[in-house]
């Protein structure tokens, strides 16, 4: 919890005491293993979860009943169980840990509550808002990309950074690539890199 108190105070140095004492009273951490699921597609979990440490991924069905990821959260991220804060509608999407991961779980009705109350609760929403959206921008650019060559250097791109810190199998997932296409573009990336 202290990593998020941590983080919080980056973006908002006046952090106050009724903040901090909401997360410690109103919230439960929970631990993950690697690859276990955190919430089924059709679980109901309303809860506002803010990412400690590990690695989430998020899954949804395609028309043919196909899961493809639509989310990865890193520490410092966050999703929710339902649709959205502000909602207790079922969100029809399956969460799992892809590595060991600690997860900071606040009710969604309270997570609701201090966004409207606490200003600096909606900041630090805000903040992981923004991160929510570059994350979908991404998702946007590699879909404008014919060839698995070109996602990838979008991808490296526009998330290099994150990535190094990435396993494979979500990036690959990610790229809409088979595995041998990611390795295949991943090497003439850094070929081409290297080079240069």
């Amino acid at each position: 919890m202290e990593r998020l108190f941590t983080y919080w105070t980056k973006h908002c140095p006046a952090l106050g005491a009724d903040s901090r004492s909401l997360v410690r009273d109103r919230s439960k951490v929970r631990r993950y293993a690697k690859q276990q699921v955190i919430k089924l597609e059709t679980e109901r979990f309303p809860f506002f979860c803010i990412v400690l440490s590990g690695l989430v991924a998020g899954y949804r069905r395609n028309s043919r009943g196909t899961p493809l990821l639509c989310e990865l959260m890193q520490p410092m991220d966050y999703f929710t169980g339902t649709e959205h804060p502000f909602t207790p509608r079922l969100r029809q999407a399956e969460y799992t840990a892809l590595e060991k991961t600690e997860l900071l779980l606040l009710p969604v009705a309270e997570a609701r509550e201090a966004q409207l109350r606490l200003p600096a609760f909606a900041e630090l929403v805000q903040v992981m808002k923004q991160r929510k959206i570059n994350f979908l921008e991404l998702l946007i650019a590699l879909d404008s990309e014919d060839t698995c060559y070109a996602r990838y250097c979008v991808y490296m791109a526009q998330y290099g950074s994150q990535a190094i810190r990435l396993p494979d199998a979500p990036q690959w997932q990610l790229l809409r690539m088979s595995r041998t296409s990611y390795y295949r573009a991943k090497a003439r990336y850094l070929r081409d890199r290297n080079r240069n």
